[in-house]
């Protein structure tokens, strides 16, 4: 006995120590689901013989652990999971018709409406020019393509790239999300953006082909040789490179697909959709059973017929061909017996499943079947109001975000061209200056300055009212027949009407038609008089002519009709001679220097003479206005002093704010053989991780300070 307890301790020990060997080589999944799921083990008594049964007892409650057995990315943190969950939400934008409805609908529906408006007109055709149309950034088309990435993927990195002499931005692209790494800073409100070179630059730094391409860039932009590895990050300027995100956690750095609320539905869409197929392939594709041979008493004898593998082999070949065949027949025995196994049933009716879904994922856009289509018997309109109002909120925030992106890119245009805020007093214009603080870089001393501030026109877009417009209509006439001043503009603002043009167009028609009238009324008079007809008082009065009375002078009536003055015959009091008299004439100078008709006067030396112009006249012209070069509201062409207002700014980054060069990386060498290459001395600029080159920010930024208000008031009134 005591040794039959012996060997079941050690038979005991051995079980232990292999189950710890195995737990030890247990994945994490594995010793989680052994964690949550509780084993019990129900043994039989030492020394009696008896089953051993184990059983799990409850279900695992981690909801992390659910999200990872189904392989769904949660962890917002970790750039392989985003980049896997952005390029899945990319997929069911292209692949799903309700998705990608909706996407379309929030990217280009907000859209509508969109213009500029400013109290100075100029600058609303420069700024409409250079954002909105096509020869410029083409916004009605760039903010669509920053919507479709926004509500796709949850962020949007819009890349610019602004020309220094011009002080325009050139081109805006976006980026992939992918290349771009966010890292926050305790001493900066904004974080830090670091991205990878395009695919096309690096190839042609690695390869340096074609040559003239690669010699180019060294020219201008010799520090991107240091980014060309494929993990080497470049700093960008903030000014350059923009995040828009949905800030669907307030702790990330990143922005999270609003398809994300919907990822659980979706994923079960996928699931009913192979259940779907897989039904349908039985269905086109059955599997049939057949059996060859008979019974005894099938045969009614005492002997059953069992087919050799000759027979099978021959009633195979047979089944192939009918089944490959067109017109389909088996000539065989009565020992046959064929029966589908798996294609019995029907396709299943999911449609409530797809329906529930489907509201599913319209509920993570705000949006309900109601909305779309109406209600049908039973339902109500109470649920879509809260609905409705969550879309206009939605929209409503996204159009200020455009709003503020569009802000940025115009501040920075505004102080390169010099565009200042004025107001006016006396019929003059002084500028607006505003208040900022001032941090000196060496000393660290905070003071406050002065600067002028920037004029820039408002983006304005469509209200984002989901209610009836008609409605809305209404109530704003009835406030104006009540006797709120609402005016025409606000009653216009949701109608594409521009009203300044139709005001300029209604005063030339109006003007058209009275010209016509008057000439249609005069044709009426020339037709009557020519067939001597009578002719009414009213067109006698307004076309035939009249004579004075001989006592009356014609400079005093009120309203004296013109008559053809007599050359040379009229006083100078009442009509200026136009021939030149004999007094004229015996007044001409005696160098013979007479202008003949038709001819140019000589012009007159400014220093020849005596009393040939007084001295006053030059305090006197003085005061008068003359053209600024550099006025911010000096037309150019088809543009607002664009080159000659940025020339200024440049010259102010240039003496404020000079350029950083950083010479191009060498390539290492070995001093002798054997010895390893040396190493490359990397550039101050470089290791401080400065946007510098190409993806630095504009320079001229944070310089108009510097500008003199006087000056400004100047150009501003002359």
């Amino acid at each position: 006995m005591p040794e039959d307890k012996t060997e079941a301790a050690l038979a005991r020990m051995s079980r232990m120590f292999r189950r710890v060997s195995h737990n030890a080589n247990e994945s994490p999944e594995a010793r989680e689901m052994r964690a949550n799921r509780r084993l019990r083990k129900q043994a039989s008594d030492i020394g009696r013989s008896g089953p051993s049964v184990n059983f799990a007892t409850q279900r695992p409650r981690d909801p992390l652990f659910y999200w990872r057995q189904n392989n769904m990315p949660f962890q917002f943190d970790d750039p392989a999971q985003m980049a896997k969950m952005r390029a899945y939400c990319r997929l069911v934008y292209a692949s799903h018709p309700v998705v990608g409805s909706c996407v379309d609908i929030y990217s280009k529906y907000p859209l509508l409406g969109m213009k500029m408006s400013c109290k100075d007109e100029r600058l609303t055709d420069f700024y409409t020019q250079h954002f909105l149309e096509e020869d410029g950034l083409n916004y009605n088309k760039f903010m669509v393509d920053i919507g479709r990435e926004y509500w796709t993927v949850g962020e949007a990195w819009p890349l610019g790239t602004f020309n220094e002499p011009l002080g325009v931005w050139d081109d805006e692209e976006l980026l992939n999300p992918d290349d771009v790494e966010v890292q926050a800073s305790p001493f900066l409100r904004d974080p830090r953006f670091l991205i990878r070179l395009p695919t096309e630059m690096r190839e042609l730094i690695r390869t340096r082909q074609p040559a003239w391409e690669f010699q180019k860039l060294m020219e201008a932009y010799p520090e991107l040789t240091y980014y060309a590895d494929d993990n080497a990050l470049m700093p960008v300027s903030n000014i350059l490179l923009r995040q828009m995100k949905f800030e669907a956690d307030t702790f990330n750095r990143r922005g999270v697909p609003l398809l994300y609320r919907a990822m659980r539905a979706l994923m079960q869409e996928e699931m009913l959709n192979a259940a779907v197929d897989s039904v349908a392939d039985r269905l086109y594709t059955p599997l049939i059973l057949a059996k060859l041979g008979a019974s005894a008493s099938d045969l009614g004898t005492s002997v059953p017929w069992i087919p050799t593998q000759d027979d099978l082999a021959d009633f195979e070949e047979a089944v192939d061909l009918a089944l490959a065949g067109d017109f389909r027949i088996i000539m065989t025995h009565f020992g046959v017996d064929m029966e589908p196994v798996l294609g019995k049933e029907d396709v299943p009716d999911l449609s409530p499943d797809f329906e529930r879904i489907e509201g599913r994922i319209l509920q993570t856009f705000g949006l309900s079947k109601t909305m779309l289509a109406g209600a049908s018997s039973g339902e109500t309109y109470a649920a879509d109001a809260l609905n409705r109002d969550l879309v206009t909120q939605m929209l409503t925030n996204y159009q200020q975000m455009l709003n503020r992106h569009y802000r940025q890119r115009a501040l920075v245009v505004a102080e390169a061209q010099e565009h200042f805020d004025y107001e006016e007093r006396g019929g003059k214009r002084y500028v607006r200056m505003e208040e900022i603080l001032e941090i000196d870089e060496e000393s660290g001393e905070e003071r406050i300055v002065e600067q002028p501030k920037l004029l820039i026109p408002d983006l304005q877009f469509r209200t984002m009212s989901l209610q009836d417009e008609s409605a809305q209509t209404e109530f704003f006439e009835a406030l104006r027949e009540a006797g709120v001043p609402v005016s025409m503009r606000t009653r216009l603002h949701n109608v594409q009407i521009d009203f300044d043009e139709e005001i300029e167009k209604s005063r030339d028609e109006a003007v058209e038609m009275a010209v016509a009238e008057q000439e249609t009324r005069k044709a009426i008079y020339i037709a009557l008089k020519d067939k001597g007809l009578p002719i009414p008082q009213d067109l006698r009065a307004d076309f035939e002519p009249r004579a004075l009375p001989e006592d009356q002078d014609p400079m005093q009536m009120p309203t004296a009709p013109l008559r053809i003055p007599l050359l040379g015959m009229d006083p100078v009091g009442a009509q200026p001679t136009l021939a030149p008299t004999m007094q004229d004439l015996q007044g001409t100078p005696a160098d013979g220097g007479v202008t003949e008709p038709g001819g140019v006067p000589e012009p007159v030396d400014a220093d020849g003479g005596e009393g040939a112009r007084p001295d006053e006249s030059d305090e006197a012209r003085g005061d008068m206005p003359k053209q600024s070069s550099a006025s911010p509201y000096t037309p150019i062409g088809d543009v607002t002093g664009l080159f000659l207002n940025a020339e200024r700014m440049r010259s102010l980054a240039n003496r404020h704010k000079p350029k950083v060069k950083v010479a191009a990386k060498p390539e290492p060498r070995a001093s002798e053989e054997g010895e390893e290459p040396e190493e490359v001395a990397i550039p101050e600029a470089v290791q401080r991780k400065e946007p510098i080159g190409l993806y630095g920010g504009p320079r001229h930024v944070g310089l108009r300070r510097h500008v003199s208000a006087d000056e400004i008031n100047k150009e501003l009134q002359g």
